[in-house]
């Protein structure tokens, strides 16, 4: 499905009705289905997407082999954790995580709080304005400048390189030539950051890198830029696609809003809940290493398998009543931040700036309500869940 807009009252209903109405269609009828025409096999169900994600050993992220050579990437990409397998992975994470640490990021909570707060006091006392374009996303673009010690200046640059990575992986060959330019000068900017910090540390994520050390093991300069691209990537859309979801779900339910409101112990809940829904990346792959059986189908190795988390998040055999919003709800935690050694690295800093965005909101608007009628712009379901235009009207404290 393609990006769209929605006006009027029908956004009300359910964020893109009709996708998650083709995800239901497919997970009942074809949980692991196959399109000869692309050669792509397809996974909707919950178990299925879990056996994929506990085999690494059979599906795997290297997708290097299916890559065409292209020096800006090469570089680029020797530090991916995203894309890298066994025994390569789990050294490389070990020694991310002793400075990237859920133990680093809750340090943070002040310094993201100052930043959020400072974004909202710009939209001040204005009572209607964009929320994804003046909230949602400066956020994660000012804070992933700052944790990397880049000018914040300098934040939507980098938002902007790290997208033409994405892009360019989407889009194939020709999208991976448009896209050498974004990566050769993020490499560059990337690069000469570094330099600055080998000769004068700071206390910034760039300074910890080069720092790290495991078993007398130390981070290469492109292994750097690569986890940092990575952190771009993933760290900036996601989490102001994460922020969009959560007004874009309590839109639909605004008695709960106020219940949160009422009682902020259950904002981590609400969280997860909104991610079970709505997940900001919709789908992921893998390669098949070997033939291997998945849900009745025999898949060849060599296999592109699209997952979609989507789907999987919404299957009713896991999740009771699956498609409605809970706030309360109880039982098996979603995948929406994946699962396994490739549970997404930067979750715990995706949930602490969603739980900030979500306090915040709740202090300064007591109501909100999204102007449908100006224009909701939804991205495309097809690799993203989320909001990139989100006109509000709100009441302030």
């Amino acid at each position: 499905m393609s990006a769209n807009d929605i006006a009027g009252g029908a956004v009300r209903e359910e964020v893109n009705a009709e996708f998650y109405a083709w995800l239901r269609r497919m997970r009942e009828t074809e949980p692991v289905g196959f399109d000869a025409t692309t050669g792509l096999w397809s996974v909707f169900g919950h178990a299925e997407a879990v056996q994929i994600m506990a085999g690494p050993e059979v599906y795997g992220n290297d997708l290097s082999e299916i890559t065409p050579p292209q020096e800006d990437y090469d570089v680029f990409f020797k530090g991916n954790i995203a894309g890298m397998d066994e025994p390569r992975h789990r050294k490389f994470r070990q020694l991310v995580s002793k400075v990237f640490s859920a133990r680093y990021i809750a340090g943070l909570e002040e310094k993201l709080t100052a930043i959020a707060t400072e974004l909202l006091d710009r939209i001040g006392s204005r009572k209607r304005f964009d929320l994804a374009k003046e909230f949602a996303t400066p956020f994660p673009v000012t804070v992933i400048a700052d944790i990397l010690g880049a000018p914040r200046e300098d934040g939507p640059r980098l938002a902007k390189w790290a997208s033409t990575v994405h892009a360019g992986e989407d889009t194939g060959v020709d999208g991976l030539a448009q896209a050498a330019e974004g990566i050769r000068l993020l490499n560059a900017y990337l690069f000469d950051l570094i330099e600055q910090r080998r000769a004068k540390p700071e206390d910034d994520l760039i300074s910890l890198l080069i720092g790290a050390e495991l078993e007398g093991r130390r981070l290469a300069d492109d292994e750097i830029v690569g986890f940092v691209g990575v952190l771009l990537m993933g760290g900036i859309s996601t989490t102001a696609a994460l922020i969009t979801n959560i007004v874009l779900t309590f839109d639909r339910f605004p008695e709960q809003w106020a219940e949160v409101r009422a009682d902020r112990a259950l904002i981590p809940q609400a969280i997860e809940e909104v991610v079970r829904l709505h997940p900001s990346f919709s789908q992921f792959l893998r390669m098949t290493r070997s033939e291997t059986e998945l849900g009745g189908r025999l898949i060849p190795a060599h296999s592109m398998v699209k997952v979609w988390v989507t789907s999987a998040n919404r299957d009713a055999t896991v999740f009771p009543d699956a498609e409605r919003f809970d706030l309360h709800r109880e039982g098996p935690r979603h995948i929406g931040f994946g699962q396994g050694i490739h549970y997404c690295i930067g979750a715990p800093l995706a949930r602490l700036e969603g739980r900030i965005a979500f306090d915040l909101l709740l202090d300064r608007y007591p109501e909100y309500r999204i102007l449908h009628e100006a224009g909701v712009g939804l991205l495309d379901t097809a690799d993203m869940i989320g909001a990139s235009r989100l006109p509000v009207a709100v009441t302030r404290a």
